[in-house]
Parts: structure tokens; C-alpha cells; sequence
């Protein structure tokens, strides 16, 4: 063999090896520098770092959340969110209920299934008073704002997987999160069992006319006082169908991996306030997949689509 050529492999072989080093040496600096952090300092650094994309960590609950004023609650909803889904990585069944109240179009709808790296569920409230648009190549139909503070509902929920409680959630919001990370799931594995409680009997009494126009029946629905109950499983609405089903079970093949990912990359630690501040540190592309910050910004790209739409 060529003495060049023997120089060429020789000097290939050690920077392989030396680069294997460097990141042996880096990976175990970031796992010292966890064990040695408290939780408090795991914890802002990780809020701070969330906090950006409208997320939080939840210790006790460990768990990650929505924020009351994230990013997203400027950005209202509208039926083509759920239409790309899963070109943002998220594979959901979604319920949305219309109904009216007050001289106005309300909107309260529950979504559940495989967020990327994450297993959720999610129950949001929005409202309008303004026509529905029509932007030829956008988007036609009702564009819903977040309510205001002083429209907050008292909301809480149980999100089970096959059957056993994964994340429990409650408060006064108007979009009420929870989010496990690293579990994957399909969303038929999935239900959500949901309380809400209505500030007025009218809104409530909206509400469940609206619940029988989705496809509940009266034994799908629990009322106690001007609480609401219903168990959302599988969805009695029709579903988006952008994408067919090659593509979704492509999709939710690249969010099995994610997940397995970051079991294996985070596997010297048992907590998750741990792992997370480990991706924060040492893989923050992996981080950044826990909050999807892609979805963030391109749902406020089309946002400001529409927006400049009806500008113009």
C-alpha cells in the first residue's frame, strides 16, 4: 500500500478518535455539572430557556405546560392550525365545540395525542365577534381570538394512556396544557377526561347545545351545578385530512425515534428535571424539540399571512 495513502488512514483514524474523545470528555463534564446543580438552579435556567417557545416545567408534576401569556396567545386559532398539524410533528385527535354566547361565536376545543418528543393534551377557549374571512390560497372560514383575561374558564383534565393516568392538570386558563416527555404515543391509546366549569348557566347551557351538535349524547355528558364533564376519546367531529396515511405513520415513525432518542441520550440520569437540563446544556437542538419551536414559528408565519391578507 502507498505510504501516502497510510498516512491519509493514519491520520483519519486519530482525528475519529480524538473527536470521540473530546465528546466522551464533553458529555461527561455536562452530566458532573447536573449532578451538581440544585433544582432550583435546574429549574430557572430550564423556565428561562421554556419560557421563550410559552412553556414551563412542572417539578411536581413533571410535566411541561403552557404559559398564561405565551406567544401563541396572540396568534388566536383557526381550522388550518389543526390542517398542519403534522407537518409541525404533531399527530393529535382534536374536538373542537362551536357554540354561541353573549352575540358572540365561541370555540372550546380539546386535542390529545403525539406532540413530537411528547405526549399531551390540550383544551383551549377562543371567541369572535368579526365575519368569517376568505383569503383565496389561505384560508376560508372563522378566525377565533384567545379570550381576555377576564374570560378564563376553570378548566381541569386527565389525560390516560391505555387506561392509566399519564398527567393530571387544573386551572383557570384559557389553554390548559400538559405535556410527558420522551413517552410516545398513538392518540387512540389516548383519552382525555375533562371538567369545565362556566361562570354563567347561559354560557353552560351554550356549551352543552353545543356538545349535542358535535355528536354527544346525554350520557356522554356530566353535569354537576355549572360543571361540565365529558370524556374525550374518540372524536365524534370529522378530522383534518391533509396529509394521507403513509405520511402520518412516517411522521409519527420520526416521533417514535425522538423519543427513543432522548431516552438513550439522557439515560444516566432517573429524574426528568435532569435529562431536560442535560439536553439544555449538552444537546440543545433536542431542547429546543421539547417546546417545538418550530411550530411556534410557523404558525405566527401564517399568522401574519392572514393578517397582511386582510390588510391588503
Amino acid at each position: 500500500m502507498d505510504q501516502s495513502l497510510i498516512l491519509v488512514i493514519c491520520m483519519v483514524i486519530s482525528a475519529i478518535v480524538l473527536l470521540l474523545r473530546w465528546w466522551w470528555k464533553r458529555r461527561k463534564l455536562a452530566i458532573e455539572k447536573v449532578k451538581e446543580r440544585t433544582d432550583e438552579q435546574k429549574l430557572k435556567d430550564i423556565n428561562e430557556a421554556l419560557n421563550l417557545y410559552g412553556f414551563l416545567f412542572d417539578v411536581e408534576k413533571d410535566i411541561v405546560y403552557s404559559s398564561m401569556y405565551p406567544p401563541q396567545r396572540k396568534l388566536g386559532y383557526c381550522k388550518l392550525y389543526d390542517e398542519l398539524a403534522p407537518s409541525l410533528n404533531m399527530i393529535i385527535d382534536c374536538e373542537p365545540i362551536y357554540f354561541q354566547y353573549d352575540g358572540r361565536r365561541w370555540l372550546i376545543e380539546f386535542w390529545k395525542g403525539q406532540y413530537g418528543m411528547t405526549t399531551g393534551g390540550e383544551v383551549g377557549v377562543y371567541v369572535t365577534d368579526k365575519e368569517d374571512i376568505d383569503i383565496p390560497g389561505v384560508f376560508t372560514g372563522t378566525f377565533y381570538d384567545s379570550v381576555s383575561d377576564y374570560e378564563l374558564l376553570q378548566m381541569q383534565y386527565i389525560l390516560k394512556k391505555n387506561g392509566k393516568k399519564i398527567i393530571k392538570r387544573g386551572e383557570k386558563h384559557w389553554w390548559l396544557t400538559g405535556f410527558d416527555v420522551g413517552v410516545f404515543s398513538k392518540p387512540e391509546q389516548l383519552s382525555l377526561e375533562i371538567q369545565i366549569t362556566f361562570p354563567y348557566w347561559n354560557m353552560q347551557k351554550a356549551f352543552i347545545s353545543g356538545l349535542d351538535y358535535a355528536g354527544y349524547k346525554a350520557n356522554d355528558v356530566t353535569i354537576d351545578g355549572r360543571m361540565v364533564k365529558i370524556v374525550f376519546k374518540s372524536p365524534k367531529t370529522k378530522q383534518p385530512q391533509k396529509y394521507n396515511k403513509l405520511i402520518v405513520a412516517f411522521i409519527q415513525i420520526l416521533n417514535r425515534f425522538y423519543c427513543n432518542l432522548f431516552n438513550l441520550v439522557t439515560k444516566d440520569f432517573t429524574r426528568t428535571i435532569d435529562k431536560i437540563d442535560f439536553l439544555r446544556i449538552y444537546y440543545p437542538i433536542l431542547f429546543r424539540l421539547i417546546a417545538n419551536s418550530n411550530r411556534s414559528k410557523k404558525i405566527e408565519k401564517l399568522y401574519e399571512d392572514i393578517q397582511k391578507s386582510l390588510k391588503g
